[in-house]
């Protein structure tokens, strides 16, 4: 979709217009290599008043699951295009993708939508360098990460939302004319909305997930000097950290912190950079399979519903792990695991899981049964035997794709930028440090 875009020098009037306010600090190129930072808020020490926030934004500005309903009750098209998507409204989300792409649209001079704050805002915004827009030349620097697999998913995932939106809206008129008819609306924009989405948001007390013009351009750091929230009169505000207070010296930027917890790859995954000084990847999640060999692996899938995973947590003096499927892969009928198809009143009818005559209503509270068994060293033995193999066949995937990965890096055709190499290296050798890590302490175990 074609509209016009806009520098952040050209951000004064969208900010004046709006009531946005901005207090000792502007929007100004970060730049940086080899991570570049884009745009980013600097201290202006000269104009700033101590007595109020850095920055204040109308609540009604923010994009979240409740303002996307007001601004529907305003926006017959709005309105339309959430009603018939249906389900994928239903979470925050989907709500704001839907938003995101009507004023994309109004933006783009496609008569559709109703113009405001956002469909000015969208101008500004950056394209955003994450696996998901990432080429498939450098989502192949990812092979053996814990990545590999879940940006495939996440792009599988992207495509059919799409299609299942394009689908769900090509029977209303103002539909067809502007999106479909010649393809105006495309997966890329869909994209698109979504690396918006999942770079751009934050959690609001009160508001909920949701993303705020002009704090959205507030970049991360494991030590920032500053933070939001949200006041008594439900404005979003930035305020200086205690210890920062008075401290921040002029062009200095202002920085908020993301999430203490995001592993290695949440954080290239969502925001696509990791920090300078980031030496751990603190955890990573891997995708499981069920034993080929297993009589009960159909029915184990199928009452575990989401796909199955594991989680290696670096904990610094060793490495913990955790899976309920991983329970249910080291366990069969002759241990007491068994399975039977109830029917409701309704007519439906839905898998149940026994262990012995219990009842298991919650896979995750497998283990709780399993510790009360007199073979429990023999349960941990084994499900301990299949985390070690998984580990160990995601670290011979790692070290055993380097040499193509050094290939593809010298290859100048491939044009593979700078940012996105840099990050997948780093990403690589903090995930091959954990696994090899998990391999030492599980072989102990």
């Amino acid at each position: 979709m074609q509209y016009e875009t806009l520098p952040t020098s050209s951000l004064a009037p969208f900010i004046r217009l709006n009531n946005i306010s901005l207090n000792g600090v502007e929007a100004a190129r970060i730049g940086g290599e080899p991570i570049d930072a884009g745009v980013g808020i600097k201290h202006t020490p000269a104009t700033y008043d101590p007595s109020h926030p850095f920055l204040k934004i109308g609540g009604e500005l923010v994009v979240c699951a409740k303002t996307v309903e007001e601004h529907a009750k305003a926006d017959v098209h709005l309105a339309e295009a959430l009603t018939a998507a249906g389900e994928l409204t239903s979470t925050p989300r989907g709500a704001v993708m839907v938003f995101l792409v009507v004023s994309m649209s109004t933006a783009a001079g496609l008569e559709i939508g109703r113009s405001g704050p956002w469909s000015e805002y969208i101008k500004f915004l950056p394209t955003v360098s994450i696996p998901t827009t990432w080429t498939e030349t450098e989502r192949k620097l990812l092979r053996g990460t814990s990545l590999e697999v879940a940006v495939t998913a996440k792009l599988q995932a992207l495509e059919q939302e799409f299609e299942d939106f394009r689908e769900a809206t090509k029977e209303i008129k103002w539909c067809q004319r502007a999106w479909w008819d010649e393809s105006k609306l495309t997966l890329r924009d869909w994209q698109t909305a979504d690396s918006w989405f999942r770079s751009r948001v934050l959690q609001f007390p009160r508001l909920g997930i949701g993303m705020a013009p002009v704090l959205d351009f507030a970049n991360h750091s494991s030590e920032a000097n500053s933070y939001y929230s949200v006041d008594e009169d439900s404005d979003v505000v930035l305020l200086p950290r205690e210890a920062n207070a008075g401290a921040l010296e002029n062009g200095e930027e202002i920085t908020i912190n993301y999430g203490r917890e995001k592993s290695a790859a949440e954080m290239v995954f969502s925001y696509g950079f990791l920090d300078a000084t980031r030496d751990m990847a603190l955890w990573l999640v891997l995708d499981l399979q069920g034993l080929p060999d297993d009589p009960l692996g159909f029915a184990k899938q199928a009452v575990f519903k989401s796909a199955p995973t594991l989680g290696i947590y670096d904990l610094g003096h060793t490495v913990e792990w955790t899976s309920p499927f991983i329970w249910l892969m080291c366990i069969n009928e002759e241990d007491g695991l068994s399975f039977r198809v109830l029917q409701e009143t309704t007519g439906e009818r839905h898998p149940q899981v026994l262990w012995g005559s219990k009842d298991v209503e919650d896979i995750a509270k497998l283990v709780d049964l399993l510790e009360e068994s007199s073979l429990w060293p023999i349960y941990q033995l084994r499900a301990t035997t299949l985390v070690q193999d998984r580990v160990e066949t995601q670290l011979a995937r790692l070290t055993g794709s380097e040499e193509e990965i050094v290939w593809i890096a010298d290859q100048e055709s491939f044009d593979i930028g700078s940012q996105e190499l840099h990050v997948a290296t780093k990403l690589r050798m903090l995930e091959r440090a954990l696994l090899e890590k998990a391999v030492r302490v599980l072989e102990i175990q």
